[in-house]
């Protein structure tokens, strides 16, 4: 951090006081974590927005026993963390509960005048790192991951009252696959009723069973709306209009657009960012499912590549958020994480992209900005995962090719025997 930067965040940033925190625990801001010390109390010099605080508990055997801290053994608890908009000079102050294991919030600070504490704590406060681990720009890079969060769009995501959100956060898309198990535990139990297994039809799945699977708890879920990619057509819709949108989810993009997201494309952009951040940073898998789907609806919709307004406020920003993503992200992450599809597939962003490169290509309206775009991510793609992002072109070569192996043949009659 050069002096200038330091001196402006000493006098405009804001601090975060930790109270009773012990030694040993993991701690982050943003994308760094460390392993606090005996003296550690918090963070200063926290540039004003967005940020992401994260802990986890790490009890080690043989910590309290004179041990080595770093032998690996005892055990880990579960990530937790919470956003908070840094005002400048703002003072936030949350007390480690041992119970919990979590911070809580100190309504008021000790009895002393604010400069008189903050000026004690001030050697057992870390500096925030601006720079980032080597000097990665830790700081640069958090900016734009997070260019299009909100403060009004975290308060609707996070988990109320206090935004606070561990690994087991859930949401609605549990409440899919409770559904789902509903679904499968009623099919079985009628299949063992009707084939007379007896009484073990009502421990695998009968009635009574079920109605003790219980949805998330209301208090500790985001506020992500599920979206069904699947029906991405409109209600009643004829059979060829459901041929086309089942494919191409312009339809879809359209009416969540209108209906979520009042016809703010930066409250989509800023849902890509904060779902993608759940995961990466916040490890919890809700984030990535709200991700998928997301990203499928944008890429997936072809005929969307023709509004020069949705590609505009939609489509390229989208992209560009993608390669921004992507480009976080470990090779081993992106492989058994982002790979995966619903179904434990793997492929999701390969296939996704191929799929908008092909449409690109086909599109009738071209975009030559876009079309640069892409050139560039096919470039980081190649340099960064060795992935071989195939071009509109031969994309379009192999469809015909096996389009060709199965269209119908033009017989001359003179020709049978």
């Amino acid at each position: 951090m050069d002096q200038d930067t330091a001196r402006l965040l000493f006098e405009q940033g804001a601090c975060l006081v930790v109270l009773d925190a012990p030694t040993g625990i993991e701690f982050g801001v943003d994308l760094e974590t460390w392993e606090t010390g005996p003296l550690f109390s918090g963070l200063k010099m926290i540039p004003p927005g967005i940020h992401y605080i994260h802990y986890r508990a790490v009890d080690n055997k043989e910590r309290g026993n004179g041990g080595n801290s770093n032998s690996g053994e005892g055990r880990m608890g579960m990530q937790c963390g919470f956003f908070h908009d840094f005002a400048q000079g703002e003072v936030v102050v949350r007390r480690w509960d041992p119970q919990t294991e979590q911070l809580v919030v100190v309504a008021t600070p000790p009895a002393v005048s604010r400069e008189e504490w903050l000026r004690s704590l001030d050697p057992r406060l870390g500096a925030y790192p601006v720079d980032g681990a080597v000097g990665s720009g830790g700081y640069e890079r958090w900016k734009r991951l997070t260019s299009h969060v909100t403060p009004a769009l975290l308060s609707r995501i996070l988990p109320s009252p206090d935004g606070c959100f561990s690994s087991a956060t859930g949401s609605a898309y549990e409440d899919e696959e409770m559904e789902a198990a509903r679904k499968r535990l009623a099919k079985e139990y009628k299949k063992n009723n009707a084939s007379g297994s007896g009484s073990g039809s009502e421990g695998m799945g009968g009635g009574p069973f079920m109605e003790h699977i219980s949805t998330v708890d209301d208090n500790d879920r985001f506020g992500f709306t599920a979206i069904d990619v699947r029906h991405s057509f409109p209600r009643n819709a004829e059979p060829g209009v459901i041929t086309r949108y089942g494919v191409d989810k312009t339809w879809l993009l359209r009416s969540l657009l209108h209906s979520l997201w009042n016809d703010d494309a930066g409250q989509l952009l800023g849902e890509l960012q904060i779902s993608f951040l759940v995961i990466l940073v916040g490890q919890n898998f809700s984030g990535l499912e709200h991700w998928k789907r997301l990203m499928h609806v944008v890429l997936g919709s072809s005929s969307a590549l023709e509004d020069p307004e949705l590609v505009a406020t939609v489509v390229a920003p989208a992209l560009g958020i993608l390669r921004r993503q992507l480009d976080e992200c470990p090779a081993e992450f992106v492989a058994l994480v982002l790979e995966q599809d619903s179904d434990g597939h793997d492929g999701f962003v390969a296939t996704l992209l191929s799929a908008f490169v092909l449409n690109l290509y086909e599109c009738p309206q071209k975009n030559a900005r876009l079309e640069a775009s892409v050139d560039g991510l096919r470039r980081f793609l190649r340099d960064r995962f060795s992935w071989l992002l195939p071009t509109g072109k031969e994309l379009q070569e192999e469809a015909d090719l096996e389009d060709g192996e199965y269209a119908p043949q033009i017989v001359d009659p003179s020709e049978i025997a």
